[in-house]
């Protein structure tokens, strides 16, 4: 590890990028990242598989997953975690429009964006397709880009292509950060329930994943029954659908992320992505950076 570390540092030095300017997003513009952010976030990189073998390690711990005391000590240790990568459910739609953000504004050195393996399935060696699905951006891509993960950089038009074929894999988009700050957003994630840690910790306690600023509206009328399709009952990873006594779907509306996941593929037409009314992160990922013209319903 010691000499890894000295070899990542003399790519640094050599390339000059901890003394040059980066770009990262704060609100609705961007900003520069100064040395000591891009310094310590590329260390992050560097333990990241580290990092995420441990947690793979703690949630197999049947004690800590399975019973009630078990579950209580890993709600704190989510919760205690904040410096860690959280992230923001979002639509397809409104991962589309961040790379849109990154491609329009630019920064100092031009648009980044960058896709490669995900870190998840390469640090536990679980794989499964598609598996080239983690897209950094901006000072982040610059990070991953270098440390020869194995990531590429891509334009907007491919990640855009890349971030539909991840909704039609049954993927969740999170916009993620760490520090629990908008100035340290670095990644679109597309998890899934089976390897992405983010998602599992989000699982068992609640913790690491934030609701986006919309919501599904469900019309039941246009439902057609579990019998005849039941599309949305397989594609939610979070559990929000349920089947009322009718034999037709109902939502759980306190739980639902905003992923959008149910709503393409509904044959009954019964579903729409409407803005969020009590959205509470937009002092990390602005609503306005993410949504189009979105309708407000009060569900």
């Amino acid at each position: 590890m010691k000499s890894d570390l000295s070899s990542i540092f003399q790519v640094i030095l050599s390339e000059g990028h901890i003394f040059s300017e980066h770009a990262g997003f704060s609100g609705k513009k961007l900003r520069g990242v100064g040395p000591i952010q891009y310094a310590v976030h590329w260390l992050y990189g560097v333990f990241e598989p580290v990092i995420l073998r441990i947690v793979d390690y703690v949630l197999s711990i049947r004690f800590l997953t399975k019973t009630v005391m078990g579950r209580k000590i890993l709600y704190v240790i989510a919760s205690i975690s904040w410096f860690f990568p959280h992230g923001v459910v979002v639509t397809t739609a409104a991962a589309e429009r961040m790379v849109d953000f990154v491609e329009r504004t630019e920064g100092p050195k031009g648009a980044r964006i960058a896709v490669g393996p995900c870190v998840c399935q390469m640090a536990l060696n679980r794989w499964q397709e598609p598996s080239k699905k983690d897209m950094v951006l901006l000072y982040g891509a610059d990070i991953y880009y270098h440390l020869n993960m194995g990531y590429e950089l891509i334009s907007a038009e491919k990640a855009k292509g890349l971030l539909r074929e991840f909704d039609a894999a049954g993927l969740v988009h999170a916009v993620e950060f760490c520090l629990r700050s908008g100035k340290w957003i670095f990644v679109i994630c597309n998890c899934d329930d089976k390897i992405c840690a983010p998602t599992r910790i989000f699982l068992h306690t609640g913790k690491m994943l934030f609701p986006g600023p919309e919501i599904v509206n469900h019309d039941r009328k246009l439902c057609i029954g579990r019998e005849k399709c039941g599309k949305c009952l397989e594609r939610c990873i979070i559990g929000v659908n349920f089947v009322g006594d009718d034999g037709k779907v109902a939502v759980d509306y306190d739980k639902c992320m905003g992923c959008g996941l149910c709503v393409n593929t509904c044959p009954g037409k019964a579903r729409t992505m409407v803005k969020r009314e009590n959205y509470r992160h937009g002092h990390q990922v602005p609503a306005d950076l993410l949504l189009g013209k979105t309708e407000t319903v009060s569900l």
